[in-house]
């Protein structure tokens, strides 16, 4: 029995799960769910409130067990890969890869999403106006996480184990919509130029969604 993916081409958290299906060929099922602006409250859709109770994407079915969190996905679906240096084996080298993942999921994503939800989804999905205070504390977390990541940069081409793996595109994806977002990413020329590296492997580009209205 494959898996199946639940996912939406536009979601940065998705997006995540995609690039490692591609980066490892994973043979997987994806359906596409379809949510318009009342997705982004977790509307319940066919029913999809009953598969992820906060109403978002990625969901991943196997075996009659229902796993939500995109960097969980991204683990099980590793694991059940088998070997890549992606995701490694030994417990401390893991730990390495993992720990990115928890700062991206705990730091970076609440600043990153904030700017996509404030200068993308209120003002084009909503019909709502930006925050601008709102914005402004939200750039503020966002140039201090980026200051964690490009003092990390500085010393590695990538964020664990001297080469590319699941942490790089755990963190990559947040920052899936940084240009349409507004997002300070231009002040951080070490961070742009690793993703810039990121989104050049094959994984990334079988992945880019079609542009978004506006």
């Amino acid at each position: 029995m494959k898996p199946k993916l639940l996912s939406s081409v536009g979601s940065q958290h998705a997006r995540r799960v995609r690039v490692l299906i591609h980066e490892l060929d994973i043979d997987i099922d994806i359906e596409e769910v379809m949510f318009g602006a009342q997705g982004f409250g977790g509307d319940d859709r066919q029913g999809f409130l009953k598969l992820n109770p906060n109403g978002k994407v990625p969901v991943l079915q196997h075996h009659g067990v229902v796993l939500w969190e995109s960097n969980t996905i991204m683990g099980y679906l590793a694991d059940l890969h088998g070997e890549t240096e992606l995701w490694p084996r030994d417990p401390l080298e893991r730990a390495q890869v993992s720990m990115w993942q928890v700062w991206q999921a705990a730091h970076l994503t609440p600043a990153a999403d904030g700017l996509f939800y404030e200068n993308r989804v209120k003002p084009m999905f909503l019909q709502q106006e930006t925050d601008t205070a709102e914005v402004a504390r939200l750039e503020g977390s966002f140039r201090r996480w980026m200051g964690v990541l490009e003092s990390r940069l500085e010393s590695s081409e990538t964020l664990a184990l001297g080469r590319f793996t699941c942490a790089d595109i755990s963190v990559a994806s947040a920052l899936m919509h940084a240009e349409s977002s507004r997002m300070p990413l231009a002040e951080h020329p070490v961070v742009d130029a690793w993703l810039q590296r990121v989104q050049q492997r094959p994984s990334w580009l079988a992945t880019e969604p079609p542009a978004m209205p506006g």
